[in-house]
């Protein structure tokens, strides 16, 4: 029988060369405890931890009542700020550590320190980003020269001065902020909405095909960064844009389409992605919270709450996650939809890829968690060494059973897999490093390895 040690190394040979287009959105993380002295810097909120304040984000008093709302629900959240008070932050606050962020950043980051050979697409692209790419040398930019792609290294395209910058304040379970406790670890982000992101990438975005000729994937995020100010009107024009260029995309090749989806409270925007950008993925990544809004937008059932001291883990949260899982495949008509949960990883599919294939996905995006949860970050394929060390979750082979039972179908090893829908226990780290990113680290690894499987780049193992 094949040891763990031996399928994830056959899953890391898998992923050697394989070409990937990564796009839109990278940044820098400014990397904040909540503590004592945020406390100090920021303004009580008038009722801390009882709602979200407006969107945008346009003062410390409202940004102390975003982040308090998170600790209470105990789940992260995301919101943007005004131009004028991402300034104010990035002048007045100390970052108590700096990363790079941002869904295109953290998945380029991933696929390239563990071999792939991806594309990557960025707005804005500074000295400063540049310098946290962890392996730079194996990340190709693509610029266009009289209608022709050509492909740089990432240091040839800088393109700017500026540096796109968001905020990550991050909480442990039972951390307080003006009298709020958190309920569990997590954290909020405070995102910049620089102007150039408006989704329109120039001459690329007509050629492509060309890329798409290249690579055998795409993950695909940051749809979540428009604003009122990047449209004239409504979302849709700017969006239905976005659609066309994954159109074109696919136009110069047989590419797997990733996108990545991502909280933002503003409804219009949400609704035009639901419409405009989600159909076009055959696959599609999500946590709970993004769950719970798609659900919304879809009129469905509201997701259950996630678990925590007050509200345990409940095995049967995994049977409601199923149907409306799966009713949000069939509403989008798409191939697949992936989510990432505390205790385990659950696909709905329907004419994607192999079970297995979505099982290895699943299986090797757990030892990627694991990894990032306990080390803090991923840089070369050694490092998943450190992801083996923790087991499969307990609950979480338990909530997979269930789910089993369910659909009348029979696990083996903690994994079910059938043709319509596969699931994993994920590995649980009790006292991460961090948690910022860990939803785009297992939603490029099982894509990644989805597809190197698909495109049966190592065989059978």
């Amino acid at each position: 029988m094949t040891t763990e040690r031996e399928r994830l190394d056959a899953d890391i040979a898998a992923l050697d060369g394989l070409p990937l287009f990564v796009a839109y959105n990278a940044n820098v993380d400014g990397i904040v405890r909540v503590d004592d002295d945020l406390e100090a810097f920021l303004e009580r909120p008038s009722e801390p931890g009882d709602r979200l304040p407006p969107d945008p984000l346009d003062s410390r008093r409202n940004l102390a009542a975003a982040i308090a709302h998170t600790m209470a629900a105990g789940r992260g959240d995301e919101i943007a700020m005004t131009g004028a008070f991402a300034a104010a932050l990035e002048a007045e606050l100390s970052p108590d550590a700096q990363q790079m962020g941002g869904q295109t950043g953290i998945m380029t980051n991933l696929v390239s320190s563990l071999g792939a050979a991806p594309i990557a697409y960025t707005y804005l692209l500074s000295e400063r980003q540049v310098s946290l790419f962890d392996r730079p040398d194996r990340v190709q930019y693509p610029l266009v020269e009289g209608g022709t792609v050509r492909l740089v290294p990432l240091a040839e395209a800088v393109n700017t001065d500026r540096t796109k910058i968001n905020w990550v304040f991050e909480f442990r379970t039972g951390d307080e902020l003006f009298g709020v406790r958190a309920t569990d670890d997590s954290r909020f982000i405070a995102a910049s909405r620089p102007p150039e992101f408006d989704l329109s990438a120039g001459a690329l975005d007509a050629a492509v095909d060309q890329v798409g000729a290249r690579v055998d994937g795409a993950l695909l995020a940051g749809y979540h960064n428009l604003t009122p100010a990047h449209v004239d009107g409504d979302y849709a024009g700017r969006l239905r844009h976005a659609r066309d260029v994954i159109r074109g995309l696919r136009a110069g090749g047989d590419v797997d389409v990733h996108v990545e989806y991502a909280v933002t409270h503003d409804d219009d925007l949400r609704a035009s992605i639901y419409e405009w950008i989600l159909p076009e993925a055959d696959v599609i990544g999500a946590d709970t919270h993004e769950l719970s809004l798609l659900a919304d937008d879809a009129g469905l059932d509201v997701v259950p709450a996630r678990p925590t001291e007050e509200t345990p883990f409940n095995p049967d949260e995994i049977l409601a996650h199923y149907q409306i899982l799966s009713a949000l495949r069939a509403e989008l008509g798409v191939d697949c939809i992936r989510l990432h949960v505390m205790e385990y990883h659950l696909a709905v599919m329907e004419s994607y890829h192999p079970p297995d294939a979505v099982r290895r996905g699943l299986e090797f995006a757990a030892i990627n968690a694991a990894t990032k949860a306990a080390r803090g970050d991923i840089t070369a394929p050694a490092d998943l060494e450190t992801g083996l060390t923790y087991d499969p979750s307990a609950k979480g082979r338990e909530a997979v059973e269930r789910l089993a039972d369910h659909v009348g179908a029979s696990t083996e090893g903690g994994q079910l897999a059938t043709p319509t829908v596969v699931a994993c226990p994920n590995r649980v780290v009790e006292d991460p490093a961090g948690t910022v990113g860990i939803g785009d680290i297992v939603s490029a690894s099982s894509f990644a390895i989805e597809t190197a499987v698909a495109n049966d780049r190592d065989g059978d193992r």
